[in-house]
């Protein structure tokens, strides 16, 4: 072709023809811009493709993780809410009431004040967007900022989390100083047996260190719930607006 197109402008040339020879010089240049137009157009076209692959692909990936998220969270929240109640339960146990404090019951009580979930968040596909600069193919504004804020409101939370750790991890010798642990892990683990040494349960709710550990653990316990229900918020509104944006493309 390109033989070609130089073989007419020589003729032309020869032929003396000058005015035809502009012309068709002229013609020839529009005809190489229309061609690189055309070729930036598909060339544009074929990159918003790409593009949008991708942003869909992260999208979804971004809605399976906040959902699982979600679930964990979920769980998290019930668990803690147990501990929350069965703390305040305990507190407003009379010591002087032997009845109620070595009761069948005071086992599982105590078991349940010892959980200790924490949230984990999956993030892979959030780290990954971020890293590879695809989050900013989201055109929503909102939800990029909700995603790049999404670390620092779980660590926040997660300060809490550690904080009731320690709670009851700081409390184990004072409830194992009167409490046999054979009693204690037997609520959940059927198989173990009774142990051979009776457990002093009302000895436990006498001691003070046992009611300030009482009164750590359901602090510290309220605050993990509060900033877990507004990780929750930001979760479900992530989400949202996931949705919103797999639609509206």
């Amino acid at each position: 072709m390109i033989k070609l197109f130089r073989n007419i402008r020589q003729n032309l040339l020869n032929e003396g023809k000058t005015s035809k020879y502009l012309k068709y010089a002229i013609g020839e240049i529009v005809l190489v811009v229309i061609g690189i137009l055309i070729a930036l157009q598909a060339n544009n076209w074929n990159e918003n493709r790409i593009s949008y692959t991708k942003k869909e692909k992260l999208l979804h990936a971004l809605k399976i993780e906040f959902t699982s998220n979600l679930a964990q969270l979920d769980k998290v929240l019930y668990f803690d809410k147990i501990v929350l109640e069965g703390t305040k339960r305990l507190m407003d146990i009379d010591p002087e009431n032997s009845v109620e404090i070595t009761s069948d019951s005071m086992p599982n009580w105590l078991q349940n004040i010892s959980f200790r979930w924490t949230f984990n968040p999956i993030n892979g596909a959030l780290r990954s967007g971020i890293s590879s600069g695809e989050i900013h193919l989201i055109k929503s504004d909102s939800l990029v900022n909700l995603l790049f804020g999404w670390q620092d409101i779980v660590t926040d939370s997660r300060e809490n989390e550690e904080r009731c750790v320690a709670a009851v991890i700081a409390a184990r010798p004072i409830i194992e100083k009167y409490i046999r642990n054979l009693d204690f892990r037997r609520t959940y683990i059927v198989e173990l047996r009774k142990s051979r040494f009776a457990s002093d349960y009302q000895s436990l709710f006498r001691d003070p260190l046992f009611e300030d550990y009482l009164g750590e653990r359901y602090l510290s316990m309220d605050d993990a719930l509060f900033e877990l229900k507004q990780v929750k918020k930001q979760n479900n509104l992530i989400l949202k607006l996931i949705n919103s944006e797999l639609k509206t493309d």
